[in-house]
């Protein structure tokens, strides 16, 4: 695709992106609150985590090899966004644990069905794949910021959970409007991921480990008040949205791997931060690692792959599987103590560090 119409495409796929998330990120910081407000257990906190972090990506495998084989990547990503925002709407009525996980697995669904397409289409549409990927990130984590600022204001003005995801489930459908202006990228193709792909993807195991909700940094945030936590996750975002881009061009010019690298060593001293019960500086520090690891990540993929959807969706997947079966454990470790969630993920992440600096080129 030529450099003008393939920047376009990255830019209103970057504008949705920051209109979902904007309504996502309003539900997101009030969501642990509103579980324990069910009567939800640190377990069940640790199985919703596991849930959002780890169902959607398991779906990315499947929804990116049929965006491979049919050479449609466009569908998949209407269909995936239409059904996250239906299932916002039934979030805010849910009555119980058991309504509200299968809720949040429904949306989570519907972003397994769009990202692998969407990352392929961003990757597809520009060549410069750490810019293309950092620019989407970062006007998604300004969406995120929006949105957790909105969460704040609708916090304080209703004092109810319902009220603030209804209004969320609102905004959300304005997300489905640009999608229609977006270019097919898609080309019917042979599936296959390549040796240097498939030794990436066992690596994504540890990487995956290391990947701790950012739940399990809000409950600890929320013993000096909810507020507290509210107010920190909106930094937390604000240094994801503003270093994104930058990570991104980075990337391009020094390797993706070391800016990767960098990214875990953040999140491995952000969680000893919160052994030492200091949030105001491991909050923007989990930021820093979101914006030097998630859009950096798939830029590597999409370097790797021999096949951009199936490969976007099998790191996916191996990844969310690996990070469902890490939270679970860090909602088992929380009933301990929450030193023990962080310890456990500070070391992976020293791990994925290394890994990264070393072992992947």
């Amino acid at each position: 695709m030529e450099s003008n119409a393939g920047w376009r495409n990255v830019k209103l796929l970057s504008l949705v992106s920051f209109l979902n998330d904007l309504s996502s990120e309003v539900i997101l910081p009030v969501l642990p609150f509103f579980l324990i407000s069910l009567k939800a257990t640190p377990l069940g906190i640790g199985v919703v985590a596991g849930i959002m972090d780890g169902l959607s990506n398991i779906m990315k495998a499947v929804s990116g090899y049929f965006s491979d084989i049919r050479g449609k990547r466009k569908p998949l990503v209407i269909a995936g966004y239409a059904l996250s925002q239906i299932s916002k709407f039934g979030l805010a009525l849910s009555l119980s644990i058991v309504h509200a996980s299968g809720l949040v697995a429904l949306d989570r669904l519907g972003k397994g069905i769009r990202t692998s397409p969407r990352d392929a289409l961003i990757a597809e549409s520009y060549a410069k794949r750490g810019k293309a990927f950092g620019f989407h990130r970062a006007m998604d984590t300004l969406g995120a910021v929006v949105g957790s600022a909105i969460a704040v204001f609708l916090y304080l003005h209703f004092a109810n959970y319902r009220s603030v995801i209804l209004v969320a489930a609102l905004i959300g459908f304005a997300a489905l409007i640009p999608l229609w202006f977006i270019v097919e990228t898609g080309v019917a193709r042979k599936v296959k991921l390549g040796m240097t792909m498939k030794k990436f993807l066992l690596f994504s195991i540890i990487f995956g480990a290391a990947n701790v909700s950012y739940m399990f940094f809000l409950i600890a945030a929320s013993k000096h008040s909810i507020l507290t936590a509210l107010l920190l996750y909106f930094v937390f975002n604000i240094f994801y949205a503003s270093f994104s881009y930058p990570a991104g061009v980075l990337s391009d010019k020094v390797g993706k791997n070391r800016i990767a690298s960098l990214g875990y060593l953040f999140l491995s001293a952000s969680c000893l931060l919160m052994l030492f019960d200091t949030p105001i500086v491991a909050f923007p520090l989990f930021g820093l690692f979101m914006a030097f690891s998630d859009a950096i990540q798939r830029g590597i993929v999409s370097e790797l792959a021999k096949s951009m959807g199936f490969g976007l969706g099998a790191f996916h997947f191996v990844f969310g599987t690996s990070a469902l079966i890490a939270n679970i454990l860090y909602g088992y470790l929380l009933s301990f103590g929450s030193e023990y969630v962080f310890s456990l993920a500070g070391f992976m992440a020293l791990v994925s560090a290394f890994v990264y600096w070393f072992a992947v080129s």
